[in-house]
């Protein structure tokens, strides 16, 4: 028995491992909270891109409609009609 607390680090040496390890925890956490930042404003650039191009192609259509309401309207019951078919089925 004496051979294993001999072999047992002491105390002392355990509470300096822990406070390493609450340390590096404390690094990682910080480390963490930085790539959530980094990746929420990447996001947020992104989703304002979509956006952007979303409101882009809208306006686009808008003008082509006005233009030619008549091609519009064909190319609108063309579509209704095709999709009409693909739900009766």
């Amino acid at each position: 028995m004496a051979a294993k607390d001999a072999e047992m680090p002491t105390h002392q040496a355990l509470s300096e491992e822990i406070a390493k390890i609450a340390k590096h925890l404390a690094t990682l956490r910080q480390d963490i909270e930085g790539l959530t930042g980094s990746i929420a404003r990447a996001g947020g650039h992104q989703a304002e891109r979509a956006q952007d191009a979303a409101n882009e192609a809208v306006a686009a259509l808008e003008t082509a409609v006005k233009r030619n309401p008549t091609a519009a309207l064909g190319i609108a019951l063309g579509i209704g009609f095709l999709v009409g078919i693909v739900l009766r089925r």
